[in-house]
């Protein structure tokens, strides 16, 4: 990349820094202070639960709002850094050139297309499995299931308690219901119909 194109982007990432930190001062609005000094109400017991949710959404759309232009503009400072040290415009994991098209749309961008492109999938592949929670446990039930822990504990954990329980979940057949029980029913005289006082009347 030429020294003209580097001043090129180093403009457009001044400017794009800029825009974010004036963004950031319009977005305190709402943010450090309280709901009744933000709405001037003396108190919400009167106010629709409605306009309070509107309130309080608007104050985390401009937390969401800064925490985003806090992370843009330290990506922006990066990028100037790379300038200064002559790496600017280089993949992060290929080291390959980043293409100026994309560079145009995104002047902050670490990663060439088709790096970011890998990263993505395999962050989708990895949402796709369980929740985060499951991290801290052994499936199923990894604090109370302890017949294959380390401490080779020997006591009335999860699974014996399951065992218990299991005992009272024992059916004689399959079919819970009798056979002549008709569907739909939940007493006997829900079943009378004019059917059988239809031949009466005619």
């Amino acid at each position: 990349m030429d020294r003209k194109d580097i001043m090129h982007f180093e403009e457009l990432l001044n400017k794009e820094k800029k825009k974010r930190e004036n963004s950031l001062d319009d977005e305190r609005t709402g943010l450090g202070i309280s709901l009744r000094d933000m709405t001037g109400e003396l108190s919400s017991y009167d106010n629709h639960p409605g306009d309070l949710g509107n309130e309080t959404f608007e104050a985390e759309k401009n937390y969401s709002f800064r925490t985003r232009d806090k992370f843009l503009i330290g990506e922006i400072q990066a990028a100037l850094d790379k300038i200064a040290k002559g790496t600017y415009g280089l993949c992060e994991v290929c080291h390959k050139e980043i293409s100026k098209d994309r560079l145009e749309l995104r002047p902050y961008s670490r990663l060439c297309i088709n790096c970011e492109n890998d990263i993505g999938t395999k962050v989708q592949n990895e949402e796709k499995g369980r929740h985060i929670e499951e991290q801290t446990l052994f499936p199923p039930f990894g604090r109370s299931f302890t017949d294959n822990s380390v401490e080779n504990k020997v006591q009335y954990d999860g699974e014996d308690t399951w065992e218990s329980v299991n005992e009272y979940n024992v059916r004689m057949s399959d079919n819970e219901f009798e056979e002549n029980e008709s569907e739909g029913y939940v007493e006997d005289v829900e079943r009378i119909s004019n059917e059988q006082y239809r031949k009466q009347l005619e």
